[in-house]
């Protein structure tokens, strides 16, 4: 049995679903909202700097993981380690289906942009659109950064400062 990476990295595949569902659901959303007469609520603006915050913490933490695995060759303390691997896997996915959805948001009102609300929530889905785009790639950052890298030539395969071997591309 040769050792190999216990966690794989995302698949593009897998993001595409995201995207997909993300934006299937957001237009079915608004669809069954038309036509039982629902009013469609704006998209806040909030939302778009909540998204910025959860990229850019995102991207801190893979910077700081980066740092203390690859760089200073240093242990990370297990649990701290499946957390921030979870947390790039989540911010990877959600990512995805966060743009999508917000996308499809957009796509319903661009015909009506000629009106006030239709353009700000055109204009504010568009915004989310693109942070969960960052948001998705921060979460591919914090996901590589919690790959353990491979010992150099000639040493053993245990990780700096762990007790089992190295299982490279996993976190």
């Amino acid at each position: 049995m040769s050792p190999g990476p216990s966690v794989e990295p995302t698949r593009t595949s897998a993001l595409v679903i995201a995207g997909v569902v993300g934006a299937g659901l957001a237009w079915v959303g608004l669809s069954v909202a038309e036509s039982f007469g629902w009013p469609i609520p704006p998209v806040p603006w909030l939302t778009a700097v909540v998204i910025g915050v959860l990229a850019l913490s995102a991207w801190l933490a893979a910077r700081w993981m980066r740092r203390t695995v690859r760089e200073g060759r240093q242990s990370v303390e297990p649990a701290r380690a499946v957390a921030l691997l979870l947390a790039g896997k989540a911010a990877l996915i959600g990512g995805a289906a966060l743009a999508g959805g917000y996308l499809a948001v957009a796509l319903r009102n661009l015909p009506h942009v000629d009106v006030v609300l239709p353009r700000e929530r055109a204009l504010a889905s568009v915004l989310a659109a693109v942070l969960s785009v960052l948001l998705m790639l921060a979460g591919r950052s914090l996901e590589r950064a919690c790959q353990v890298p491979r010992p150099p030539e000639g040493q053993s395969g245990d990780a700096p400062g762990g007790d089992g071997p190295v299982t490279p591309g996993a976190g």
